[in-house]
C-alpha cells in the first residue's frame, strides 16, 4: 500500500505552477493511503493546456489501479480540434472503461482545454459535478457558471454518447475543480459541507492567488468535520486564466 501511493503521488503534476497562461494550485487528499481521485494539468498536442480531475468509484487499491489505467489513456490520447473528433475520443475511452471493468468500476471525469489565443475552454463532462467557473461583472461580483455539457459517467454505458461545451473566458477568470469528497465532507452530525459554502468561500477570495484559495477551501472544510475522518477522497484544482 505504501509502494501504490507512492506510485500514485508521482503519477500527478506539480500543485502550484504556471502553464499556458494558466496559473493553477492542485491538491488531491485520499481518504486512505490510496484513492481513486486524480488530477492532471499539461500541454495536449495542440499547445493548448488540458485541465483535468477524475474519481473513480470506490476507495483503496482496486480505485486506484483503475485510476492510474485511466489517466494513463488521458495522457495518450490524441486530443482533437473539432468536436466531432473530440466526441470520438471520449466514445473510445468510455468503450474502453466498460469492457475492461467490472460493472461497479466507473468514473466520472472533467477534461477542459484552453485555447490561449482563442480565449476558450473547450470541455467535456463526463457525469462529473460541473467545474465553477467565476468571473467579476460590472459591479465587481463573481458571478458563478457551471460547466455541464458532456454525457454519463464513464464505464457504464458503452455506446454512451458525449457532447463537447465551450465558454469564452478573459483574464482574472477563476476555474475551480473539485471531487464530491468536498462537498459531501460531512461533521459529526452529518451535514454536509455543500457547494453553498464552496461558492461562498470562492467568492470571498477570488480576487486571492490560486494557491490560497486552495488553502482556504481545505481549511474551511477541515474546520466544517472537525475530528470526522474523511469519507471520501478530496480533490480540488484552481486555475485563474491570466
Amino acid at each position: 500500500m505504501e509502494l501504490a501511493r507512492k506510485v500514485q503521488a508521482d503519477l500527478l503534476p506539480p500543485s502550484n505552477s504556471t502553464l499556458g497562461g494558466l496559473d493553477f494550485a492542485a491538491a488531491c487528499v485520499p481518504a486512505w493511503q490510496v484513492g481513486g481521485d486524480f488530477y492532471d494539468v499539461f500541454t495536449t498536442n495542440q499547445d493548448h493546456v488540458a485541465v483535468v480531475l477524475g474519481d473513480v468509484a470506490g476507495k483503496g487499491l482496486s480505485a486506484a489501479l483503475l485510476m492510474g489505467m485511466l489517466h494513463g489513456a488521458l495522457r495518450s490520447m490524441r486530443w482533437m480540434e473539432t468536436p466531432a473528433d473530440q466526441e470520438i475520443s471520449w466514445r473510445q475511452l468510455n468503450y474502453l472503461l466498460s469492457t475492461r471493468t467490472a460493472p461497479e468500476r466507473f468514473a466520472s471525469l472533467f477534461w477542459g482545454s484552453y485555447d490561449r489565443e482563442a480565449g476558450i475552454i473547450r470541455y467535456v463532462n463526463a457525469g462529473h459535478l460541473p467545474p465553477l467557473l467565476m468571473r467579476r461583472n460590472g459591479n465587481g461580483m463573481c458571478k458563478i457558471s457551471r460547466l455541464e455539457e458532456g454525457g454519463p459517467v464513464l464505464g457504464v454505458f458503452p455506446t454512451a454518447i458525449y457532447h463537447q461545451g465551450e465558454v469564452a473566458v478573459q483574464p482574472g477568470d477563476l476555474l475551480v475543480l473539485y471531487s464530491d469528497g468536498i462537498v459531501e465532507a460531512a461533521n459529526a452530525s452529518e451535514e454536509e459541507f455543500g457547494e453553498e459554502r464552496l461558492c461562498g468561500i470562492i467568492q470571498e477570495n477570488c480576487a486571492r492567488p490560486s494557491a490560497e484559495i486552495l488553502d482556504e477551501i481545505l481549511k474551511q472544510v477541515r474546520a466544517f468535520i472537525q475530528e470526522v475522518p474523511p469519507q471520501d477522497d478530496m480533490t480540488l484544482v484552481v486555475a485563474r486564466i491570466n
